[in-house]
Order: structure tokens, then sequence, then C-alpha cells
């Protein structure tokens, strides 16, 4: 029988890793499923336009609905692969403690941030539910719905970061590979 000779730090680093793929594929079917949705439905509406001469009425509600659905499973993704904007020239200044330290300040800020953000997107969701889409009648926080789960998201993904970082099984700063 062969020995498990992997470290739990890199055991560690590895389920980290699966559990920000996950959230990268969660968003990234967010995405796929709102562009296409959003295509098809502005592809009809030039159709029913040129061809018939008249007009999708829901046409123009579904992309708004969508839309930030799209931009939050876009969030998603960049935050699972750090791939959002952000500058480190200063932390790559600083001691490999220090910019351990310094990232692990920052993802409490990102925590605490998602934190506020959900909750304000709750207040905001109980005026929103009064509101409905002229056309298909839907709700207004079927959008809305989309910014407290997007930061949800976000959220777990700094948490993730800061088991990371206060683990010591990742560096502060992850390297591009050409």
């Amino acid at each position: 029988m062969k020995a498990d000779n992997r470290s739990p730090a890199s055991s560690l680093s590895r389920w980290l890793d699966r559990g920000r793929e996950l959230f990268y594929a969660i968003g990234s079917t967010v995405v796929v499923i709102t562009t296409a949705v959003i295509g098809i439905t502005l592809m009809a509406g030039v159709i029913v336009r040129y061809f018939l001469a008249g007009s999708l009425a829901w046409g123009n509600e579904l992309p708004v609905i969508l839309f930030p659905w799209l931009i939050m499973g876009g969030v998603v993704m960049a935050a699972a692969r750090h791939q959002h904007l952000g500058v480190d020239f200063f932390v790559r200044k600083l001691s490999p403690g220090a910019a351990r330290a310094m990232m692990v300040v920052v993802r409490l800020m990102v925590v605490a941030l998602m934190v506020l953000l959900i909750q304000q997107s709750s207040v905001l969701l109980q005026y929103m539910q009064y509101q409905t889409t002229p056309v298909l009648g839907w709700s207004a926080t079927w959008a809305f719905y989309s910014l407290p789960l997007g930061a949800g998201g976000v959220l777990l993904l700094a948490i993730i970061d800061l088991i990371g970082l206060a683990s010591g099984s990742e560096a502060p700063i992850k390297e591009l590979t050409p």
C-alpha cells in the first residue's frame, strides 16, 4: 500500500481551489444562460420587427431583468479567479509576512462590505416587491435578487481566501502564469 505523503496544507489548498472552481462554474453558468436568453430575446425582437412590422412587448423587459444577473455572474467569476481590478504594487514591496497581513485585512474589508451589501440589498428588496413589470407582470425583485446572491458568492470566496491566507497554505499574491 502506498503511503500518503501529501501535506495537510496542500490538501487544504486543493479543497479551497475546488471551492473557488465551484463558484466559478456557478458564475459562468449564470453568465452563459443569461447571455443566451438576452441574445435570443433581442434577436427575436429584431426578427419580429423586421418581418412582421410589430414588436415583442416583453422583449424589452426580459433583458432588463436578466442583465443584473449577467453582471453579478461575472463578478463572482472574477472573484473566484482573482481577476478583478486590483493594485498590488505596494503589497509586492512588503515582506511576505506583511503582505499576508495586508491581504488578510483586505479580505476582511471585502467580507464586511459584502455583509453590508447583502443587508442593504434586503432593504431594497422590501421596497421593490411592490413594483411589477408592465408587460410580464413580474415582480421587480427578480432583477434585484442578483445583488444579495452575487454578494453572497463574493463573501464566501473572500472567506475561502481568508482560510487560505490564515492557514499559510496559499501565497498572499498569486503570480500570473504566462
